[in-house]
Parts: C-alpha cells; sequence; structure tokens
C-alpha cells in the first residue's frame, strides 16, 4: 500500500511507477485527509510505503498530520519504506519521518531519495526544459533502483548526517512557522478557469469573482497553483512573474 503526496506530480509518477511494475494500492493523502478517511488494513506481508517530497529539508504538513491520524492496521512486522523526492537532498527528512512513524509506534525499514525537477519556484528560478528533461530521465533510471530494492525489502540508499540533519533543524521552522499566503495574487493573465481552487490541496483557495483569492492565513505551500496555473497568471509576490514553472508530464 502506497500513500503518496504531490504537488506537482513528482511523487504522483513515482507512487504509479511502483503501482504498474509491483502492483501496490495507491493512496491520495491530500484527498484522504480531505475525505477524513484514515483507517486502512494491510493484508499479510503486505509493505507499506510513503512517497512524499521534501519541504525545507523536511515533511509537508498535511504529510504529517496524516500520519498522525492514521490508524493503519497489520499483524506482524510490515516493511515500511519511503520515498522522498526532492531537488539535490532530503536533507534530515528521513529522522524527521522515523520520529513520526515511531510515535505511532510503526518503525520505518527504508528510505530513498529521489531527486528530480526542483519546483521551488519561492526562491529561485527553475531548471530550463532541456534540464528538465535530463532530470527526468536521471529520476526514472534511479526508480528502477529503487523498485529493486523494495522488491527485496532492502535498506535506505543513503542516510541522513548530523550535517543533514542540522541543515533540516535551521530550515524546517521557517516552513513550519511560515507557509503564508499573503504574497499570493493572480495577475491580468487569469481566465477564471478555477483549476488552482479544484487542485488546493489545504482548500485555502475560493473563486470570488472570477478570480481566485487565498482565505486561509497559511497553506501547504506545496507550490500546485502557481505552477500548475495553464496560463502563468499566479504569482507569490514579485520575484515570480519572470520565472520558469515545472510541472510533471503525468499531470499534462
Amino acid at each position: 500500500m502506497i500513500f503518496y503526496f504531490t504537488g506537482t506530480g513528482n511523487s504522483l509518477f513515482a507512487a504509479k511507477k511502483i503501482h504498474e511494475e509491483l502492483n501496490h494500492e495507491i493512496i491520495d493523502i491530500s484527498r484522504a485527509v480531505e475525505e477524513k478517511k484514515f483507517s486502512y488494513t494491510l493484508s499479510e506481508n503486505e509493505g507499506v510505503g510513503f512517497v512524499i517530497p521534501v519541504y525545507y529539508y523536511g515533511i509537508p504538513s498535511i504529510v504529517e498530520d496524516f500520519i498522525r491520524n492514521l490508524d493503519l492496521k497489520y499483524t506482524g512486522s510490515p516493511f515500511i519504506f519511503s520515498i522522498m523526492t526532492c531537488g539535490a537532498s532530503i536533507g534530515g527528512a528521513d529522522r524527521m519521518l522515523k520520529g513520526i512513524l515511531k510515535d505511532k509506534d510503526m518503525k520505518l525499514s527504508a528510505v530513498y531519495s529521489l531527486p528530480m525537477v526542483d519546483n521551488f519556484i519561492f526562491g529561485y528560478d527553475l531548471a530550463d526544459q532541456a534540464d528538465q528533461v535530463i532530470a527526468l530521465n536521471n529520476a526514472e533510471s534511479k526508480l528502477k533502483y529503487i523498485m529493486k530494492s523494495i522488491q527485496v525489502r532492502g535498506t535506505s540508499d543513503k542516510s541522513s548526517t548530523l550535517l543533514d540533519r542540522m541543515l533540516t533543524g535551521i530550515a524546517y521552522p521557517l516552513y513550519r512557522k511560515g507557509r503564508k499566503t499573503k504574497k499570493f495574487y493572480s495577475d491580468d493573465k487569469c481566465t477564471s478557469c478555477s483549476l488552482c481552487e479544484e487542485i488546493c490541496p489545504s482548500k485555502a483557495i475560493k473563486m470570488v469573482d472570477g478570480k481566485p483569492e487565498w482565505i486561509k492565513e497559511q497553506c501547504i505551500h506545496c507550490v500546485a497553483c502557481i505552477n500548475r496555473c495553464p496560463v502563468n497568471a499566479i504569482q507569490y509576490g514579485t520575484a515570480t512573474q519572470k520565472r520558469r514553472r515545472y510541472v510533471h508530464p503525468i499531470l499534462k
């Protein structure tokens, strides 16, 4: 059983590949949270995976909330793994997830990092099309290795170092206390398609007079609205106006 969360499609791609190759059921965390569906039962010898992105070298808020509410029924000691999609590094996100699961009496057996196209448009411009293609090809190759390891219930490809965990300790509080929506707005290119409202996992967007308004103080900062807008109408302050967007081909 695979639980996944995705903003721009990276983790969805990985989850679907596992479903296709290893026949694991996949469950969308954002939909599960919306429907308040937290109870699941593993079949005998079934493993469980969390395919998730890394934000500020830590775990997206919605993923932590989901796991803390998760009621997972199983017998024995299931193989529990995580694939963490990231730009370059997962930092100490593996330790964070291990701690969250430990609080639920669940033991994290293996963590795999899967570098893909970075979508953090708030901080910098994103890769151009050519570099995106290279990154996606490399990710597909590494995912094949990861799936082989999952099949044999292997070990983590890399455990975080002390430096990695220090990086998370510095960066992640900015995410936990931040995630503000104040800087979001739509410019004159907006066509009132309502896609942003439909895909927002925080339900932080509401269409008002044909334009999106951010009605919550905080959201997940999954960057889905800004990257997936079909006309690049959504901005975050002024810095994103000239920056490239990124959406995994699986969502196009």
